[in-house]
């Protein structure tokens, strides 16, 4: 039997098929700035859908809870890219 994915590989798995979309996106021609802008607007939309529903929004500190969710994972991501490309830590 085949072992399940841990959550790590799901979210990496989940968001190699979004980079896969942006690249499609990009070949057809899309300016890259927009291109990223829509990613963070679906992705604002999301988050907003989990917190509040379809009919909802988030106040202030929902707004500070998403943005500090996203903070996080880019130090993580940066962190990974840093180790990847610099493993000796020189800047």
């Amino acid at each position: 039997m085949a072992d399940t994915p841990n959550r790590d590989e799901q979210i990496l798995g989940m968001m190699d098929q979004f980079v896969e979309v942006a690249n499609r996106l990009k070949d057809e021609g899309n300016n890259t700035d927009l291109i990223n802008a829509a990613f963070m607007l679906a992705s604002g939309t999301y988050a907003t859908y989990l917190a509040a529903g379809n009919k909802g929004y988030l106040k202030e500190d929902g707004v500070r809870k998403v943005a500090g969710a996203y903070k996080h994972n880019l130090e993580l991501l940066q962190n990974l890219k840093k180790a990847q490309y610099n493993p000796d830590g020189k800047n």
